[in-house]
């Protein structure tokens, strides 16, 4: 739609020039598969609600060590008494 309104085509109009044609056709086309990945969400979200599983405390595994992953899941409230001590590890740059 963002070409077709850089191409001037008009708006609220019942026919539109033969021009404009290919430009409708991708945004048709978008529409399809924006619907598609609505459609693919939505059943996501029903298969979730409907097993009821609880998620692990860590989803990640045990490589994700980062400090919203420590605490359990739910977190409780007011989760550190004390602010944790957080070490910046060197990062490894690309040989």
């Amino acid at each position: 739609m963002h070409f077709l309104g850089l191409s001037h085509m008009p708006r609220r109009y019942a026919d539109y020039p033969d021009a404009f044609a290919p430009w409708h056709l991708v945004s048709t086309w978008g529409g399809h598969i924006f619907a598609l990945g609505m459609f693919v969400f939505v059943i996501g979200v029903i298969l979730a609600f409907r097993s009821k599983e609880q998620a692990a405390d860590n989803p990640w595994g045990e490589g994700a060590t980062t400090l919203e992953w420590t605490l359990s899941s739910p977190p409780p409230f007011h989760q550190f008494e004390t602010l944790p001590r957080i070490i910046d590890e060197p990062r490894h740059s690309p040989p």
